[in-house]
């Protein structure tokens, strides 16, 4: 990942979080709106909404997540659809927000998921949404080199999480060949082994 966008299988995918601080950075005085539509046991619907500063309505994302598509989904639809909702929002106001396509990596991620309902691939994509900002954060320093940002990070997730990610680049894991590469190094174990005070 480069500046929160993602390449997922040859395509180039923002983040949701890339998309609002580009859209709070070009437009401060526009407001993002999120609605909840419905909620039941079985699924939320959101719609998140784009005004200008003229109160118009410019954009709308809609999102609808089910509540049995994933465990992180039993405790957290409500967050994860109010994400994907405003995404979409931001995304279909102006092409610049999307990357090359409408959907945002985290929906990329939250479909595969769903997609893959067990084995590895599975685990790897829900320790994925437990780690995300940690996993992004590597990802940023591998490409700075920065070992110790990168170790101090890598010892934030657990260790039944660190197995779960270590999934090869062609069966759908997140870090690359050169990244985990990389995370077998000697410059990335002696900053590992700094950061833990050992000699």
């Amino acid at each position: 990942m480069t500046d929160g966008v993602v390449k997922i299988h040859g395509k180039e995918y923002r983040t949701v979080a890339k998309r609002v601080a580009d859209f709070r950075d070009a437009y401060p005085n526009h407001r993002l709106v999120t609605e909840l539509v419905s909620a039941d046991e079985e699924r939320v619907v959101m719609v998140s909404k784009v005004f200008d500063t003229d109160d118009r309505l410019v954009s709308t994302g809609w999102a609808e997540e089910r509540r049995d598509a994933s465990k992180l989904h039993t405790t957290s639809s409500l967050e994860i659809c109010e994400t994907s909702a405003c995404g979409r929002a931001i995304s279909l106001m102006h092409r610049d927000f999307m990357g090359t396509e409408i959907a945002s990596a985290d929906e990329v991620a939250n479909a595969i998921a769903q997609q893959n309902d067990t084995g590895p691939l599975m685990a790897h994509n829900e320790a994925l949404q437990r780690n995300y900002a940690s996993v992004y954060f590597i990802k940023e320093n591998l490409e700075l080199k920065a070992w110790e940002a990168v170790a101090e990070a890598w010892g934030e997730i657990s260790n039944q999480d660190k197995k779960a990610l270590w999934v090869a680049p062609s069966k759908g894991g997140i870090f690359t060949t050169a990244e985990r590469g990389d995370l077998k190094s000697n410059e990335f174990n002696d900053a590992r082994k700094l950061i833990l005070g050992e000699s």
